[in-house]
């Protein structure tokens, strides 16, 4: 069995069922994003942003009955999912001036600036700092997904580090910030830096985590989709069921327990 690639490609922002249509609208009005359309599918309902930047962002209902979308469970833990804002310090007044709970700003290793806020229905999503778009989307505070979107906390960095580019293929940048207690991951195949490993102290009995913002990697064919999530069970990782018809998506667990997305489509 070949080794699966997983590429970055957008994710799930998970909503309460039964505050879909409110949820939707906060987005909306909030973020500055515009509704593309909502569906009903074979695995609930969801609704289609395009980001003012580059992407789409979509919402999708936790559902009680299907594993890979409960909210059984609910636990951040250590997995951010980011994006990106052009004036960190204008979006966090917009935020509080508006009752959304935003976390104070924390210097990155490569000199930019993130954030937390507290999303509709209690979901953590983090903003990053881009000056070069400032001012490009005046009507949006959050423009696209951020140029490391990817950003987890580990309690072994090097270990994770070996970890990662084993099992997701990615490698540690060229670029040292292990005496900040962080270190940067690249996709090789795409050219790129996405993710950020950072040491954190463990906590014991920590659950895994089942967070609301939910990063994805994709997979292109179906049957490479199904062949990767063999081979991760193969490797002795905790996978879950695969879920959907021609949508489909499952998840799998670093070894501190964050939670990593994976689906196709087709």
């Amino acid at each position: 069995m070949n080794k699966p690639y997983f590429k970055f490609d957008g994710g799930f922002i998970m909503v309460p069922w039964e505050q879909f249509d409110e949820a939707v609208e906060w987005y909306g009005e909030k973020m500055g994003w515009r509704l593309k359309g909502t569906a009903d599918t074979p695995v609930g309902r969801k609704a289609f942003f395009e980001l003012p930047g580059v992407g789409q962002a979509n919402l999708k209902a936790f559902e009680s009955g299907i594993s890979h979308f409960t909210r059984d469970g609910y636990e951040e833990g250590n997995c951010r999912f980011c994006f990106q804002t052009g004036n960190l310090g204008k979006a966090l007044a917009y935020f509080r001036e508006h009752d959304v709970e935003c976390s104070e700003p924390l210097e990155m290793p490569d000199g930019s600036w993130s954030a937390d806020i507290t999303a509709f229905g209690g979901i953590r999503l983090t903003l990053n700092e881009d000056r070069s778009l400032e001012g490009q989307f005046p009507d949006a505070r959050v423009i696209q997904f951020a140029s490391k979107p990817l950003w987890v906390g580990v309690s072994r960095l090097d270990h994770a580090v070996g970890w990662y580019g084993r099992y997701l293929g990615l490698a540690r940048s060229d670029a040292d910030y292990a005496d900040r207690g962080f270190a940067l991951l690249r996709d090789d195949k795409e050219g790129w830096d996405m993710a950020w490993l950072q040491k954190v102290d463990p906590v014991p009995g920590q659950p895994k985590a089942n967070p609301g913002a939910r990063l994805y990697f994709h997979i292109e064919s179906q049957e490479d989709f199904i062949q990767a999530s063999e081979w991760l069970k193969n490797e002795g990782i905790e996978v879950s069921d695969i879920v959907g018809e021609r949508w489909q998506g499952f998840h799998f667990y670093d070894p501190d327990g964050n939670r990593l997305n994976v689906w196709t489509y087709y």
